[in-house]
């Protein structure tokens, strides 16, 4: 079967396996240049430098001759597959072939039909995955269909960034169709976090300390918790500016936790927010210089200044000489506290406590003896007045009683005197404890006064 040149050249041979005449009505120069460089290889079966040279022919211009070509110079590299392909698209491209090239391309195709199977890709097969057969890439996963291979033993890799191949081997044979079970080696994901203001922050995977944001691994297929912890400084929060390296003091931030889903061979992003975590807090003392001690915690001495977790916090400063003082803050967040206390001279409150001791059992020694005159006098006084009543019948006590009479109303008197001098006492150390009470007391300690009157006996207890 002789080929039509594109000029004076002498017909070259048709090509051994499908018999096409060579007729290129083609007018670009170059890619008739192409297909008669095309033709000079296969006519010495230089199969490869052919199939080049004709697929930069057909690029140029599209011609059935030249597809045809293509075809065969795939079917002696033993591309079957390819070669069937390609006489599929020469159909689509020319749908009415003369009825002698129609012929010879239904022989071909029937014959490389009998040369090949078909592979299917099930198992561990991970989306957008490289399949690579015979170290040809044949496509991304997951196949539209199975795939046409030749029969024979099939080497079956698949590739994906980041994670090991996939590799196994199958049998095909001829117009059957087999399945590449993959099996990945171990069964993890890639995890991949980053912090939204692109701070660097200290990664918590599953309560372990794993790295610095942005952080990226293969980790087990599965749920992961996923936490952002560390530090900041002032003024890269303030800025929101995203640090060079993690700091290793400043302002404390975290996230949430965040349960990530991690699924085989594939990419599971998580970004988390992180937040402060402390408010900033200002102690001042009188006496400057005392010590401060945070949840019975010393950090230093006042004025001290510095940031804490939010929340309830202990506050004592202490100094020798003074009392201890001790208050209770709720920090917030994004608010400073500053906090102001005053310590009371400790030798200034021992003398006030003494002094108010001294006045306090001044008073109530007072109104003892008070108590105590009244007792006793209104105990004399009413044993004269019983003997008077019995010894003056109607109340008429002869002159020989006047005596008598006069010592009952004297004793009578320093009673009633004795009882004003006890009731203004007990008054005065009342108000002397109420009024110099120290804050222990005022925070619930108490003052505790009973007393006992009886003839001939008194008894005055208490607790200051």
């Amino acid at each position: 079967m002789g080929l039509i040149d594109f000029g004076a050249r002498a017909a070259p041979p048709a090509p051994p396996s499908n018999g096409l005449q060579a007729e290129v009505y083609v007018d670009d120069v170059e890619a008739r240049a192409q297909f008669q460089m095309g033709v000079a290889h296969f006519d010495k079966q230089e199969y490869r430098e052919a199939l080049e040279a004709f697929r930069r022919s057909l690029w140029l211009k599209k011609n059935r001759n030249t597809m045809g070509y293509i075809a065969s110079c795939l079917k002696q590299l033993g591309q079957y597959d390819d070669a069937l392909d390609q006489y599929e698209e020469m159909r689509r491209e020319f749908p009415r072939l003369p009825a002698k090239i129609e012929a010879t391309v239904a022989a071909e195709m029937a014959e490389l039909s009998g040369l090949l199977g078909t592979l299917a890709v099930t198992g561990d097969a991970p989306a957008g995955a490289l399949l690579f057969v015979d170290d040809r890439l044949r496509g991304k996963l997951p196949l539209e269909k199975s795939l046409r291979v030749s029969a024979g033993s099939r080497a079956v890799r698949v590739e994906k960034e980041g994670f090991a191949p996939l590799r196994t081997t199958v049998e095909v044979r001829a117009g059957e169709e087999r399945v590449a079970e993959l099996v990945a080696p171990s069964r993890r994901g890639l995890l991949v976090i980053n912090e939204k203001h692109n701070w660097v922050l200290r990664v918590e995977l599953d309560g372990k300390d794993v790295g610095v944001t942005p952080w990226q691994g293969l980790v087990d297929v599965g749920q992961h918790k996923v936490r952002l912890h560390g530090f900041m400084g002032a003024e890269a929060l303030a800025a929101c500016e995203a640090p060079g390296a993690a700091a290793e003091e400043g302002a404390k931030v975290a996230s949430g936790v965040e349960v990530a889903s991690v699924r085989l061979y594939e990419e599971t992003r998580v970004v988390l927010g992180a937040e402060e975590q402390d408010a900033s807090l200002r102690v001042e003392s009188t006496p400057e210089g005392a010590t401060v001690s945070i949840d019975a915690r010393v950090v230093g001495k006042a004025p001290w200044e510095g940031r804490l977790p939010l929340g309830e916090h202990v506050i004592e400063v202490s100094a020798d000489g003074f009392v201890s003082a001790t208050r209770t803050v709720q920090l917030e967040r994004r608010k400073q506290r500053e906090l102001s206390m005053s310590l009371a001279d400790r030798l200034a409150g021992e003398r006030a406590a003494r002094n108010r001791k001294i006045g306090v059992g001044l008073a109530y020694g007072v109104g003892a003896a008070g108590l105590g005159v009244f007792a006793v006098a209104g105990g004399l006084a009413l044993g004269k007045v019983n003997g008077l009543d019995a010894r003056c019948p109607d109340k008429q006590c002869p002159s020989t009683e006047a005596e008598n009479q006069r010592a009952a109303a004297a004793l009578g008197t320093a009673a009633t005197v004795g009882l004003v001098v006890a009731g203004l006492g007990a008054a005065a150390g009342t108000t002397v404890l109420l009024l110099t009470r120290p804050e222990s007391d005022e925070k619930g300690a108490g003052v505790t006064v009973s007393a006992g009157v009886g003839l001939g006996g008194f008894e005055l207890k208490g607790r200051f």
